[in-house]
């Protein structure tokens, strides 16, 4: 996620004195609230393309693999006039090379694996999300249609507050996953780019 994908919420101009608290709080409330209501919708629109490719291309490697297996076979059984083999097996070879394909483009771009992580993160904020509601709730039950006090407008304060870096960090830790597979693709990439390139030099 960058930072463009979830714009900070401009501050209010909140009074704090006895006759504006509640007014006050109910306004940070819902500024915090609506921060983690914009992430999990980020994560529901942000899975579906890629569930939908990696899908797609799990599906392929599976029948490309399928086909590689059943062309030898086919090989045997589908013989011409003539005795000579209506599907060669290097076609065999080309659709399992294909199959390997598709699977390192899932590996690449990380369309599963972002998949999987998009479904994670964003039951993880939906979770801290109704457990800061009903702490809202419960915060102002207390009040019992009085004004709040200075200590309750203080622990209204800390929760949201704790709220706030709790979806941060959980959107953080989830780049940082991001970052780390992706360098790891690059790596194994760069490995083999070089494992190849050595072979060939030996070769000559």
């Amino acid at each position: 996620m960058t930072a463009n994908d979830l714009r900070p919420v401009p501050r209010s101009d909140l009074k704090w004195d006895t006759e504006h608290a509640e007014a006050s709080l109910n306004s940070l409330f819902e500024q915090a609230e609506q921060h983690g209501v914009r992430a999990i919708n980020w994560y529901l629109n942000a899975k579906r393309p890629k569930k939908l490719i990696a899908q797609g291309l799990r599906l392929g490697a599976i029948g490309a693999a399928a086909i590689a297996g059943i062309l030898p076979m086919l090989s045997q059984i589908l013989i011409t006039s003539s005795d000579q083999l209506l599907f060669q097996p290097v076609w065999a070879s080309i659709a399992l090379g294909f199959a390997a394909l598709l699977v390192a483009i899932d590996h690449f771009f990380g369309f599963s694996s972002g998949w999987m992580r998009f479904i994670t993160t964003e039951h993880q904020i939906r979770q801290i999300l109704h457990e800061f509601q009903l702490d809202y709730d419960i915060e102002r039950a207390t009040w019992q249609g009085k004004p709040p006090t200075s200590e309750q407008v203080q622990s209204v304060l800390q929760r949201c507050k704790s709220f706030l870096i709790q979806v941060d960090e959980i959107i953080r830790q989830e780049t940082e996953q991001w970052v780390t597979e992706f360098q790891s693709a690059l790596k194994r990439i760069d490995e083999a780019a070089m494992a190849k390139a050595v072979l060939s030099a030996h070769k000559k």
